[in-house]
């Protein structure tokens, strides 16, 4: 009895020790991972949607999003002229919106609900929903 367990031991580490190892591939990106253009970020989100003056408000301004605020978004009003590829400013910019979007429902994206006051907004309403930004941002995710 104890010769037919021993085989089966056996057999069971020859079969463990002859596995190869399952690659997977790549982990999978984030369901909701967004990264539209850099170039439509540059010349159109940032100076007519996150740059612009709100009655004497910015996003960056640091009672906001900017340097030191506690929220999700954190904005800089960048001191160089964007280039490719982008300064860190730029590119701290153009990430921290990016994460606020949800290309697979454009309209549904923080970037949006939150200035919209769809979704609670410390600075209040300060775009208008189906107004020109909320175009802009549909557009932003069609293009380079």
């Amino acid at each position: 009895m104890r010769a037919p367990v021993l085989a089966l031991l056996s057999l069971l580490g020859l079969l463990a020790g002859g596995c190869d190892t399952v690659t997977l591939g790549d982990p999978p990106a984030d369901v909701n991972a967004c990264l539209p253009g850099q170039t439509w970020f540059v010349d159109q989100i940032w100076p007519n949607f996150l740059g612009q003056d709100y009655g004497g408000k910015h996003c960056y301004d640091s009672a906001c999003h900017g340097a030191g605020s506690k929220t999700p978004m954190t904005l800089v009003n960048p001191v160089e002229a964007a280039t490719f590829p982008l300064p860190d400013d730029w590119a701290n910019n153009y990430l921290q919106a990016a994460h606020e979007m949800n290309c697979a429902d454009v309209l549904d994206s923080a970037l949006l609900l939150l200035p919209e006051n769809v979704q609670v907004h410390g600075g209040g309403q300060l775009i208008m929903k189906g107004g020109p930004e909320e175009m802009l941002v549909q557009q932003w995710v069609t293009q380079p």
